[in-house]
């Protein structure tokens, strides 16, 4: 007769057989100590892999985003530039006065300026693929200052545009030895309360010197 000992052992082997009968049956050996190693560095593997495609997946969502940016940016850009050309050409006589071009334009440099502008470079403006600066963050106050000088200037010219539907009359151009705001020395001009007492092409002066200070001080310097 077999002792209590003897047939405890007994029972041991028997859930050992038990144990590799059901590994045999799913077609795997009973892990040996050296297949556990081997599982669980497969297994350390596996989570770091997972780690990092939640790490790069919300980085190719920032790159993503920054791209459409920048996108979006050179869009409005171009489009003011377009816009900007319109109206030269008409004060120059290159092209003929069509107050509603003229209006059209005049509301496109309106709606891409102010608010609009500075929404663009909110947060971080240093993306690659754009030439913006980061003296945009540390005086974001004369950025926003110069973006709304540009929306009253366009405001103004599409004003200028509705009150004279069949000509670009003398009214509309500059005056003798008004240069006031013009040039590298010239004094700079609240739009706010002098823009009611300004012709409209020099307005548009204006509001084209502003592009150029924005520019120069906001934008990254290339050889």
């Amino acid at each position: 007769m077999r002792s209590k000992a003897d047939r405890k052992l007994s029972h041991h082997s028997g859930i050992l057989a038990f144990e590799n009968l059901l590994w045999n049956v799913n077609g795997f050996r009973y892990p040996s100590e050296g297949r556990l190693l081997l599982i669980s560095k497969v297994c350390a593997a596996l989570v770091l892999i997972i780690a990092l495609a939640g790490i790069s997946a919300p980085a190719t969502e920032f790159v993503q985003v920054s791209e459409k940016t920048v996108v979006a940016r050179q869009l409005d850009m171009k489009s003011m530039a377009e816009a900007a050309k319109l109206i030269n050409a008409m004060f120059k006589g290159s092209s003929p006065y069509d107050s509603a071009l003229f209006k059209a334009a005049a509301e496109t440099i309106y709606q891409t300026s102010g608010s609009a502008l500075v929404a663009h470079f909110e947060g971080n403006p240093v993306i690659a693929g754009s030439g913006a600066s980061s003296t945009i963050m540390t005086e974001r106050a004369e950025f926003t200052a110069l973006a709304n000088d540009l929306r009253v200037y366009a405001n103004s010219l599409s004003s200028a545009a509705e009150s004279h539907p069949d000509a670009l009359t003398p009214d509309m151009r500059m005056r003798a030895g008004n240069v006031r705001g013009l040039g590298p020395f010239g004094k700079k001009v609240d739009p706010a309360t002098e823009i009611s007492s300004m012709s409209a092409e020099h307005a548009f002066h204006i509001m084209l010197q502003t592009c150029t200070s924005c520019h120069a001080k906001f934008r990254l310097k290339t050889n």
